[in-house]
């Protein structure tokens, strides 16, 4: 039996790899650019019978995925609802969700508030509270845990973990100290069951 995974690519091709490797899952990875999964479908270890890679954009609520609802054990979204425009998180959350089977995970992995990353933008870089626009034009959003717990419980997810991950990070050449701030959860998509009996 497979245990079958979910995985946002972006800059985790080596993640697919990986996993690919173990006999055990199935992958499903994708990323917003051809490019992407161009490189993870052109790596000597990607199997169709072990992984399918395609484009999709996550923030379309009406995006068609070449996989059944209720059928992934596990989600997986590393450093991906950052690059999104908030209003259109919620949404991709509760699409993603539909995916995961009664009691499959979701992993998640951002940018939390205040993360140095955020302190270090420039005035004009901001389009919205907590919501940055780089350089070349990418986005990046900061993450707060309550935004986040209520974004997974308002698709049918219950916590498992909600934790700041603070980091000091030292780089000795540059003389530099890097105060980092990630935001790390894990949420368990209800039963069926447990929502019914929730509701009596």
């Amino acid at each position: 039996v497979y245990v079958c995974v979910y995985v946002y690519v972006c800059l985790y091709v080596c993640v697919c790899v990986y996993v690919c490797s173990d006999p055990e899952l199935f992958i499903y990875c994708c990323d917003f650019s051809s490019t992407a999964i161009d490189i993870v479908k052109a790596q000597k270890e990607y199997d169709t019978s072990r992984c399918h890679a395609f484009v999709c954009d996550v923030s379309d609520v009406n995006a068609e995925y070449p996989i059944e609802d209720g059928s992934l054990d596990v989600i997986t979204l590393i450093f991906v609802l950052s690059a999104l425009k908030p209003e259109t998180m919620a949404g991709a959350v509760n699409r993603l969700s539909r995916l995961l089977k009664p009691g499959g995970l979701f992993l998640f992995r951002d940018y939390g508030y205040h993360d140095l990353a955020q302190l270090r933008f420039k005035p004009g870089h901001c389009l919205g509270e907590n919501f940055y626009v780089r350089g070349d034009g990418t986005r990046c959003y900061f993450f707060k845990q309550e935004e986040l717990h209520q974004l997974f419980v308002d698709a049918g997810l219950e916590k498992i973990q909600n934790a700041v991950d603070r980091r000091l990070q030292v780089n000795r050449g540059r003389q530099l100290t890097m105060y980092r701030i990630w935001i790390q959860c894990k949420y368990q998509k209800v039963s069926d069951k447990s929502s019914s009996s929730s509701k009596s």
